[in-house]
């Protein structure tokens, strides 16, 4: 009989703890998610916009929120908590390739150049930030997040993303009406009378000074303005040539892209793949990410090369 209640005791003790300790848990995952805001989704800029989601409130969330699956599949329905929740459930449950694919960025241009904001797009989901409204997030998105995670872990069905390409294009329409652009810009591609010699010897300089300015009258009067907190770009798309600027109009970095048609340091041209240059010049580092993706880093000069995940070169970055 002894023997009996001991059991019956334990059994009632280990239920009660585990009621306990799931009462906690909720209670503490119940407090996470009110936290939640648009502060939780952070993005850095270097030349690419990259998500950084390294809060506090998203990583505990992250360690002890997939019990409580149902109850962050519906805070997605509250907007400032939407895109912090569609990341959270994103690394959770290991969604491997929009994990890796990271955050798409699409400029919003008002008058032809004038840069207003941006559109990012996460995992099928799009949100935009503009220097008028800050934040938002159109209903028709949180719907869409709200059912791609409900249908996915809870109703256990298979759910597709729209592709990256057709989500742009209707970005890229939906702009065009509301921001209609009569462009008169001559494009050009002037690049190729641009040495590599003259765009380093521009850093450290400012926006106003005659050597940037002279550099810049060359490349034509197809450039595009970004504006962000700390720094702005000046754009030469056609050229393939980004200038980027400090707050106080200091030039510190110069981004090529494929569309550069001068030569590089060594030899090297733009399209040239990730083997052939490994063999001009070996990196003083080289960083993987983002599965197949790399950068090459060298001090003598110092310039970054950013390859995509087939070997070719998505940028070189000159900085001093």
């Amino acid at each position: 009989m002894n023997i009996e209640k001991t059991i019956l005791l334990l059994v009632f003790y280990l239920i009660t703890s585990l009621s306990f300790g799931q009462t906690e848990s909720e209670k503490r995952v119940s407090e996470l998610i009110n936290k939640l805001s648009w502060d939780s989704v952070t993005i850095d800029c270097n030349y690419d916009l990259v998500l950084t989601q390294t809060d506090s409130i998203s990583n505990e969330l992250v360690e002890i929120g997939k019990p409580f699956t149902t109850e962050l599949i519906n805070a997605l329905k509250t907007p400032e908590k939407t895109i912090a929740l569609h990341i959270i459930l994103t690394r959770i449950f290991e969604d491997t390739e929009n994990r890796i694919a990271g955050i798409g960025t699409k400029y919003i241009y008002k008058n032809c150049k004038e840069s207003v904001g941006w559109h990012h797009l996460y995992n099928g989901i799009t949100w935009e930030w503009t220097s008028e409204n800050g934040q938002r997030i159109p209903e028709k998105q949180i719907d869409l997040a709200y059912n791609y995670w409900n249908r996915k872990l809870i109703l256990k069905e298979k759910v597709k993303t729209t592709s990256n390409e057709e989500i742009y294009a209707r970005l890229t329409k939906e702009d065009n009406i509301k921001y209609p652009c009569i462009d008169n810009r001559n494009y050009e591609n002037n690049s190729a009378i641009i040495k590599i010699q003259e765009l380093q010897s521009l850093l450290g300089k400012s926006n106003k000074s005659k050597d940037v300015n002279e550099l810049m009258n060359r490349l034509g009067n197809d450039s595009i303005h970004s504006y962000f907190k700390d720094s702005y770009f000046v754009n030469y798309d056609t050229d393939g040539i980004s200038f980027k600027f400090k707050k106080d109009s200091t030039l510190y970095c110069v981004f090529l892209e494929q569309e550069y048609k001068g030569t590089f340091w060594h030899g090297i041209k733009m399209d040239y793949e990730k083997k052939k240059i490994k063999k001009i010049i070996k990196p003083t580092k080289r960083e993987k990410f983002g599965g197949k993706m790399e950068n090459f880093w060298y001090t003598e000069p110092k310039f970054q090369i950013q390859f995509y995940s087939d070997d070719r070169i998505k940028y070189i970055m000159i900085n001093n």
